[in-house]
């Protein structure tokens, strides 16, 4: 067999497979605690990383599995609304995104850490010298 039918086999095999997002949202229908728990892992990674891309991503496929529409109705966020902002075509606010979580069934909880009043103390000198000093 020649190098051009490998190829044109290849191309039409990987055209059947299922994309990688097509998968994910169909694992995602199929075991909705599965997806819960990604998206848990993703919030956690943006908390730690700042990076919001893959929890949008992880959360725009399990809106996919879930029904734009029924995310829709649970949330009380546009259609149109939730698919920009989780395909990252608009930035969502905190508010946004917590609803999505909550109309998943999954809570956000915060800690307070201690205060270090000796921190502050840094803090404000540094501000303060910087204002009168330049």
């Amino acid at each position: 067999m020649n190098d051009e039918i490998k190829e044109a086999k290849l191309i039409a095999l990987a055209m059947t497979m299922p994309k990688h997002d097509d998968f994910m949202a169909e694992e995602y229908r199929k075991n909705p605690e599965y997806a819960r728990l990604r998206v848990q892992d993703e919030f956690q990674e943006y908390i730690e990383t700042n990076d919001i891309r893959y929890l949008l991503s992880t959360l725009h496929k399990v809106a996919e599995a879930k029904g734009w529409m029924a995310l829709s109705s649970e949330t009380g966020l546009s259609r149109s609304n939730l698919c920009a902002a989780l395909s990252g075509e608009t930035d969502p606010n905190i508010g946004m995104v917590m609803k999505i979580l909550k109309a998943l069934g999954i809570q956000v909880t915060t800690n307070i850490l201690p205060f270090d009043s000796d921190k502050r103390c840094t803090l404000a000198e540094s501000i303060t010298e910087e204002v009168i000093y330049g």
